[in-house]
């Protein structure tokens, strides 16, 4: 079984947790679960957990890998390539300081350089422990009308392969929308798509070709989304996405 976890910045606030309170969950996950990537072969006899964190904050650089080199264990970063820049001189302070929602407002990423940059990409995907995902070019839900599904779906993925010199397999859905028609688009051009779900997973693949993301920001303690009564909802909400086929 696996458990996929979604997280967004490493501050104060709803989409966010605080470095504190993220070191003490992912010290207690590195000692008790098998914490994999996509594609990794799944322990039948520990569960395993994948950390996936949306859409590349420079946090995720600053605090979070980190943390990944520390506790020697692996994450997702889903990144919109749009506002990716090749590199910054921007003060590490001013880029962590930028609030949530004016991150993809305007020019802020290119003033501000709130996102990893591509150099800080890279060197994060050279040392094995970050595996990095589409997360779209603009960051938009696929399913509004007269959305470029070639840029968000392709080119983006283009992008990350000719920037970071790798293969890009993994799409993760911003705002976890999409129909039928873009998961088809989608598994033509990557082995893994990534949704919210707040289910547990029983391969990489599931029955509809879909991983589920549990949402993992603000969390109350290190361990509440092991609590029983979580579990059982991870299952409810694997057959419920399941029969609904999404």
């Amino acid at each position: 079984m696996l458990l996929t976890f979604l997280y967004h910045r490493i501050n104060e606030g709803k989409y966010a947790n605080s470095e504190k309170r993220l070191l003490e969950h992912l010290n207690y996950l590195a000692t008790r679960y098998n914490i994999v990537l996509p594609g990794d072969k799944l322990s039948l006899f520990k569960l395993n957990v994948c950390l996936t964190f949306d859409d590349g904050f420079f946090d995720f650089y600053k605090i979070v890998f980190p943390l990944l080199k520390k506790l020697k264990i692996k994450a997702l970063i889903a990144v919109p390539t749009k506002y990716i820049l090749k590199t910054t001189t921007q003060k590490d302070l001013v880029r962590i300081s930028v609030p949530f929602k004016d991150a993809m407002r305007g020019t802020v990423y290119k003033t501000k350089a709130p996102f990893c940059s591509f150099e800080e990409l890279k060197e994060m995907l050279d040392s094995k422990l970050v595996h990095i995902a589409s997360h779209s070019y603009n960051h938009v839900s696929l399913i509004e009308k007269d959305i470029d599904l070639n840029l968000e779906i392709i080119e983006s993925k283009k992008i990350l392969e000719e920037k970071l010199n790798t293969k890009i397999d993994t799409f993760v859905y911003p705002f976890g929308k999409f129909n039928k028609n873009i998961h088809k688009e989608v598994k033509k051009h990557y082995k893994y798509a990534m949704r919210l779900g707040t289910a547990i997973n029983f391969s990489w693949q599931n029955i509809s070709s879909i991983i589920y993301r549990i949402d993992s920001d603000n969390l109350k303690s290190k361990d509440v989304n092991f609590k029983l009564k979580r579990f059982i909802s991870y299952f409810w909400f694997f057959f419920l996405n399941t029969f609904r086929k999404r």
